[in-house]
């Protein structure tokens, strides 16, 4: 069906040498159609490419339901052969249409990146680039394809390529994982080749599939294949979004294309030589900004290996390989922590050095897009732009300080709309201060909002939430929710942040299903966590609207019930996490209006206390939680006492966390305790302070700074100083800048080298 006057051309996606190859093509045969490898759905959006804008920039496109949300980019800079395609066909007065699936289709499986072919899944890929790196002495893909195509003369380049994508999948070769994408880009080439009448028509798509096309062209009908419509309650739409050259490099994690963008931008704009020499500039700067230094030495010498390296590599240019791996045996001084980074591809691991990121980042470049005046763009901009007029919340390029106050009800409003754009993750809003207190007089949180340079991009990629605001913030936070189902620490946060962003229509079921939730799970930090945050919620009241505490309450008391039910049966390893939950029962059990069973609680922490198998962290907590609701027996052994039944060194600091972190705000200025704490502190050997110290000190850090000051104070009173002194000191000790852990090692080191100046009798 007129195969013969298909022009495919298979390509790797922001290839500079494949872009050329396209423009050259279009412009030499003049065909009525360009077809290229993109989701068809945008189709009718077309226009929208041919604007003004600063590349790169992406089609965003989405699909959305009650189960499930996928995303997806077609990212376009200078030289991706795509944009080339497109911007030739118009220039020649061919018809550019894209004739892949949409981006959300099945076919696609779970792929952010829609221009991520599978070849990096397939067999064949690895072992076919593992015999060309071993033929041509290259370490890596990258270096494999810059060696075989980057630096190929435009005579003979697309004999080359068409070699090279054969080897990685011969003819025949039949992929099922793409065979429905395939079938619809053959589809659509039937179709422009019968309307082409007798002119060519040319397809660009990714080497891999070149020849599952012309196999499928075989059986096509000649029929335009159209996109299939998004079933009813889906959303579905697909708009262009401003991108960036370090979204686009492979070395963060993009999973198909180029690395290194800057790089390769101006390969294309200028050509391999004035490449090397931009790309040793660009090192050398970044290099010297995180000093490390780069001398003219080492910059003559860089130059001379890197030429050398590619004369012995047989490139006609010094090519990016040449550039880095002459910059590793003229820059770096010591050896590196494994096989640098370009040898391997894909995103940076973990770990690797930091020159070696330093010299990727700088060959990655910082370019952002930006989309053209007049651009389309998904309602929810306009929307969010709308409320946020109305609030006086626009964002400005000057950071602005927004205090709200939950008590004052013109308050809320803003403090809704600003937690909304906070679950939509958008930059530039920040929630740099709030209410976490259980006190219910605390009401008061601060944003920071202002214009971040990914502003606008942020809120077109939100769009697949909604339209709206409101709408948005919801699908958004019920996606959370299905992520981690009937996760309770999730539940709980949901719960907060639908609270908090004004959410109530979710409110009900999310206490319902966290109340399961919770009446089954046995992680006592999870169950802390949450009774904290739901004593919070249910303390703020009215604040979020007149029926939210009412739909706490079956909630609140679970979280009490099982937080009492866990204590019991905690053992040594979960002491600690069940100071949370110990407090969250103190927290609920303060509510009056909480039908809770505070008589059992009593006796359930009276019991811990009592048990001498009872681990110190729990034993302080019951404590605490006793004075705290005014329950402890005054018959009952004192606070000092107690401390003094957990003095071991093993054991005081854990004890003293747990009855700190209840009860701090009931003992008035702890006396009693500190005064306990120092006797036992005062006959401990320096092992045994040393031993003690760290739980000690996580003891005292339930304490706030202004509280810490004044105890600081009050011991240094004790032990002998005027107020004066004590003040000057107490606060010299709460601002000094020499770590904990600098000077724990050097009461270590001094008691150290008194028991080998005792042992040899020189003190």
């Amino acid at each position: 069906m007129g195969g013969d006057r298909l022009i495919l051309i298979g390509v790797r996606h922001h290839s500079p040498a494949c872009a050329a190859l396209v423009r050259n093509t279009i412009r030499s045969h003049r065909p009525a159609f360009v077809l290229v490898e993109g989701p068809a759905d945008f189709n009718p959006h077309l226009e929208d490419l041919r604007a003004p804008h600063a590349l790169p920039v992406a089609i965003f496109s989405y699909h959305t339901d009650e189960k499930t949300a996928r995303a997806s980019y077609s990212p376009f800079c200078a030289y991706s052969p795509e944009w080339q395609a497109l911007q030739t066909a118009w220039s020649t007065g061919a018809t550019p249409l894209f004739c892949d699936l949409p981006s959300w289709h099945p076919d696609f499986g779970e792929r952010d990146n829609r221009y991520a072919d599978p070849d990096g899944l397939h067999h064949r890929y690895g072992a076919a680039n593992a015999a060309l790196e071993r033929a041509l002495s290259a370490e890596g893909a990258d270096a494999v394809w810059d060696d075989l195509i980057e630096q190929r003369s435009a005579s003979d380049l697309e004999q080359v390529l068409k070699h090279y994508f054969d080897l990685l999948r011969p003819e025949g070769a039949h992929d099922p994982r793409e065979a429905g994408r395939e079938a619809f880009m053959a589809g659509y080439a039937a179709w422009a080749l019968k309307e082409a009448k007798q002119r060519p028509v040319v397809l660009v798509c990714g080497g891999w599939h070149v020849g599952g096309i012309r196999a499928a062209l075989a059986h096509a009908d000649g029929e335009r294949p159209f996109a299939p419509n998004p079933a009813d309650g889906v959303r579905a739409g697909s708009y262009l979004t401003p991108f960036s050259y370090a979204r686009l490099d492979s070395f963060t994690g993009y999973a198909s294309g180029m690395p290194s963008p800057a790089y390769y931008a101006q390969v294309h704009d200028r050509g391999l030589d004035a490449a090397a020499d931009w790309a040793m500039d660009a090192i050398a700067v970044r290099l010297r900004q995180t000093g490390l230094p780069v001398s003219t030495a080492d910059r003559i010498a860089w130059r001379a290996n890197a030429a050398a390296l590619a004369r012995l590599r047989a490139h006609r240019a010094v090519l990016r390989s040449d550039v880095l791996d002459a910059a590793l045996t003229t820059l770096v001084k010591d050896a590196l922590s494994g096989p640098a980074a370009w040898t391997r591809g894909g995103a940076i691991r973990r770990g690797a050095d930091d020159i070696v990121v330093a010299m990727l980042q700088a060959l990655s470049g910082d370019s952002e897009g930006r989309l053209a005046a007049g651009t389309r763009q998904p309602p929810l901009i306009a929307d969010v732009e709308r409320r946020l007029d109305e609030l006086g919340l626009t964002p400005e390029p000057k950071r602005k300080y927004v205090e709200l106050d939950w008590r004052e009800p013109t308050d809320r409003p803003r403090a809704r709309a600003l937690h909304q754009l906070r679950l939509l993750v958008l930059p530039g809003v920040i929630r740099s201060a709030a209410p976490m207190a259980a006190d219910a007089r605390d009401l008061r949180e601060t944003f920071e909002i202002f214009r971040h340079p990914h502003w606008t991009g942020a809120i077109i990629e939100a769009s697949r939430w909604g339209a709206e605001l409101p709408m948005a913030a919801a699908a958004r936070l019920h996606a959370s929710i299905l992520e981690s189902p009937g996760n309770p620490a999730v539940l709980a946060t949901a719960l907060s942040d639908g609270l908090f962003a004004g959410l109530f229509a979710m409110s009900h079921g999310l206490a319902q299903d966290l109340s399961l939730s919770l009446s089954v799970t046995s992680d006592l930090r999870v169950v802390g966590n949450a009774g904290r945050s739901l004593a919070r919620l249910y303390r703020y009241g009215e604040a979020f609207g007149p029926n939210v505490a009412q739909e706490l309450t079956p909630v609140c008391e679970a979280a009490f019930a099982r937080a009492l039910w866990l204590c019991e049966g905690a053992g040594e390893a979960e002491a600690l996490s069940a100071i949370d939950a110990v407090i969250a029962a103190r927290d609920l059990a303060q509510e009056p209006t909480l039908a809770l069973d505070r008589a059992m609680a009593r006796g359930a922490f009276a019991r811990l206390l009592a048990n001498s198998s009872t681990p110190p962290a729990l034993s302080g907590a019951a404590l605490g939680y006793l004075i705290a609701l005014g329950e402890d027996d005054s018959a009952s052994p004192t606070i000092g006492a107690r401390v003094r039944g957990f003095g071991a060194p093993g054991k005081l600091g854990d004890f003293l966390s747990g009855l700190f972190a209840l009860a701090r705000e009931y003992m008035g200025d702890a006396t009693e305790a500190l005064d306990a704490v120092d006797q036992l502190i005062s006959a401990w050997t320096d092992d045994e302070f040393l031993l003690a110290f760290p739980s000690i000190r996580a003891a005292f850090a339930w304490f706030p700074p202004r509280e810490r000051e004044r105890l600081a104070r009050l011991i240094l009173q004790r032990a002998g100083y005027n107020l004066g002194a004590a003040d000057a000191m107490a606060v010299a000790w709460m601002r000094q800048r020499t770590p904990i852990a600098d000077q724990q090692g050097a009461i270590k080191l001094e008691a150290e080298i008194a028991e080998k100046l005792a042992r040899y009798g020189l003190i």
